[in-house]
């Protein structure tokens, strides 16, 4: 019997140091970033082998060197190039949302508020 189930990955709350953003300081000095990352798609098989699956530690090594292969002005398109990219590389993925957090931005009293969430869907 086979069931209709849907395959998720999920890389949660991963702790990357980059150089982008729009201020001055943030391109020289760089900042931690939090990353979210929600992966659902299509296995080839249920036969209980990596192969037929997406590999989770691909996944990250894939989103941590797209992190630092350039910088960015805007979180936004640094998370759109990684949903792309992981798009062109693997074809059986139907849905991802990625979540871009700065934690260090202080505005008043408001401290680890920033955040984009970008979606993308086959």
């Amino acid at each position: 019997m086979s069931l209709s189930t849907k395959k998720t990955i999920k890389l949660e709350n991963l702790s990357l140091f980059g150089f982008h953003g729009v201020n001055k300081t943030e391109k020289i000095n760089g900042q931690n970033f939090i990353l979210n990352v929600e992966i659902s798609f299509d296995m080839n098989s249920m036969d209980d082998n990596i192969k037929s699956s997406i590999d989770y530690m691909n996944i990250y090594e894939f989103i941590k060197k797209r992190f630092n292969d350039k910088r960015f002005n805007l979180i936004e398109s640094l998370a759109q190039k990684i949903i792309e990219d992981i798009v062109s590389k693997y074809k059986n993925i139907n849905h991802i949302i990625i979540k871009v957090r700065k934690p260090s931005i202080t505005i008043d009293d408001n401290k680890d508020f920033i955040n984009v969430e970008l979606e993308y869907y086959k």
